[in-house]
């Protein structure tokens, strides 16, 4: 068997996102969930997540809706832009984040098993490095127990992937290794969300390929009703995901691989 991190982002977006998770993450299925703390039902969100069994972590928003009017906040093509320029206010980027644990931390009661990206972000030139000296600055010797998501996939899963890891994920990777924190070995979950895109073809391909001792396949999952696509442009990607993921044929498919949902290995 090997392990395999199955990470739902988004948690906190809305009741039904928050609800798909929680209940996959009672079935065994999704073994972590990273939260969007500057969501207005954050804290409402947390009492439920704190005793889901899963690890649980901070996914850093700089460019959501909930981040609008944040200082640091920008549309994600200016955010990258500006990161490869080196000209991000990186004053503001680290109020951000020390913000982003904080408020985590007051709904969790704990500092985050682990640490990702709303849209990859927390990997961007500028605000890895920040995001790396923060974590070091707030919990001192525990920082290096943080986990922090390396989007690199081991073997090629297509151009966005790729597109993924070259916008910071090599040099988040060697901040990670300097600093001696926990990271996944392997990255898959990249795809469009179309609705032309086969799961089942898309995660055996990523569970048969998986590779080192913890690997990570995000997921994006919602229960049907609630959002609409102004407000959630991949809804109906997400309910897709939620019946792919509870449906005995993806049980079926990670038996077959020999694949164990696991959480972060410190948690």
């Amino acid at each position: 068997m090997k392990n395999i991190i199955i990470n739902a982002d988004d948690y906190a977006l809305d009741d039904r996102v928050d609800a798909a998770i929680l209940e996959l993450a009672d079935k065994g299925v999704v073994t972590a969930a990273s939260a969007m703390v500057l969501s207005p039902r954050w804290m409402v969100a947390a009492r439920s997540l704190r005793n889901a069994p899963l690890s649980r972590g901070l996914h850093l928003d700089l460019t959501s809706p909930f981040a609008e009017g944040k200082r640091a906040d920008h549309r994600l093509p200016t955010l990258i832009a500006l990161s490869h320029a080196r000209r991000l206010d990186l004053k503001l980027v680290r109020q951000a984040i020390a913000k982003q644990l904080l408020i985590y931390e007051e709904g969790m009661g704990a500092a985050p098993h682990f640490v990702d990206g709303h849209q990859h972000v927390h990997h961007l030139p500028g605000v890895a490095e920040v995001l790396v000296d923060v974590l070091s600055d707030r919990y001192a010797g525990n920082a290096r127990l943080i986990g922090l998501r390396i989007c690199t996939p081991k073997i090629k899963r297509g151009t966005k992937a790729a597109v993924i890891a070259r916008t910071g994920a090599e040099r988040l990777s060697k901040l990670a290794e300097e600093h001696g924190h926990i990271t996944n070995t392997d990255f898959a979950g990249v795809y469009d969300f179309s609705e032309k895109a086969s799961l089942p073809q898309l995660w055996q391909g990523w569970l048969d390929s998986a590779a080192g001792a913890w690997p990570l396949i995000m997921c994006h999952v919602a229960k049907p009703g609630g959002g609409d696509a102004d407000s959630d442009p991949i809804r109906a990607a997400r309910i897709r995901e939620y019946d792919w993921l509870r449906s005995p044929a993806f049980a079926a498919l990670s038996q077959r691989a020999s694949a164990q949902p696991a959480g972060w290995p410190q948690a």
